[in-house]
């Protein structure tokens, strides 16, 4: 409003501003900012914004190890981001199935409306059976009860089930930007908590949208697409015939050296344990185990395998 920061709101609660006409996107391609209208300002309470538009930002030094699980698995260290800047990354669960949690304690406003933002990379696995979630537990008596925990907002992140505002692909993989709407009602103290297993996901501080503009879009369709494509890579790298007590010809064996050592596959691998080599025509005699022939066989197939 003239020009002046008023607060911030949540992406439903701005789409809404604008739609009514109260507001407008400051720009076409950023339209994380709106900017309130002169011509309706005297509607404008910007209480009412502030309060709409209360933003907590995920910050790894607030969060620590959940004691009551005895199996956590985190790292908590600094790395240089694409922007060359030093952020601390928050690493938690493990490929295994450690049920890892970290939590953070808060007090906040009562009746108001809350965002809670943070960047997750990973948490996510090849098989879609891991365990992924954020969690937000109104604390009513001040304590962690087992009756505040039956209350508590669980929002499942496991392959998108509750969906980002952005997802990007980096180097380190997927790259998903989640804001958890909340509200407090008649409560002020929360726990805020973070569970992985069977996945390892790392957590870092949001930034503004923009600082995410120049990464390439994706989603989690995308992603199992290209897992599928290098698995299927990875298979027709890895060729494994088996042949044990199988009556084949010379021609055959011929064909498949040479498939072997001029076929795309990479890795090759032909059972011939007790195969029975028979010649190509029925007339001719079968050579035994000590003709040369039978040699010239193990020859080549010592060759593909040096090769």
């Amino acid at each position: 409003m003239n020009g002046k920061r008023i607060g911030a709101t949540y992406p439903k609660r701005a789409k809404g501003l604008v739609k009514n006409g109260r507001a407008e996107y400051a720009s076409d391609c950023e339209k994380c900012t709106i900017r309130m209208l002169d011509t309706h300002k005297p509607t404008v309470d910007v209480t009412e914004v502030n309060n709409m538009g209360k933003v907590i930002d995920f910050d790894p030094r607030d969060f620590k190890a959940d004691k009551s699980c005895e199996n956590n698995v985190i790292a908590k260290y600094f790395v240089t981001d694409k922007d060359g800047e030093n952020v601390i990354a928050y690493s938690i669960g493990n490929w295994n199935w450690d049920w890892t949690q970290i939590c953070c304690d808060k007090k906040l406003e009562k009746n108001t409306d809350y965002v809670f933002r943070f960047v997750i990379v990973g948490g996510y696995c090849n098989t879609c059976n891991e365990t992924s979630r954020f969690e937000i537990v109104p604390m009513p008596d001040g304590s962690f009860t087992d009756e505040a925990y039956e209350d508590r907002y669980t929002y499942d992140l496991a392959q998108n089930r509750y969906k980002p505002v952005l997802c990007k692909k980096t180097d380190e993989g997927m790259l998903r930007l989640f804001e958890i709407p909340f509200s407090t009602f008649d409560c002020e103290d929360f726990r805020f908590v973070f569970i992985a297993m069977h996945a390892v996901a790392t957590l870092y501080a949001p930034k503004e949208f923009s600082a995410y503009a120049d990464l390439e879009d994706t989603n989690f369709d995308q992603l199992r697409d290209e897992i599928n494509s290098k698995n299927s890579e990875d298979n027709s790298a890895n060729v494994v015939m088996d042949f044990t007590g199988a009556h084949v010809t010379r021609s055959t064996v011929t064909d498949l050296l040479t498939m072997a050592r001029f076929g795309k596959s990479e890795n090759v691998c032909i059972d011939f344990t007790g195969a029975f080599i028979e010649d190509d025509k029925p007339d001719d005699i079968q050579a035994d185990a000590d003709d040369t022939g039978s040699d010239d066989i193990a020859v080549e197939l010592m060759d593909v395998a040096d090769n």
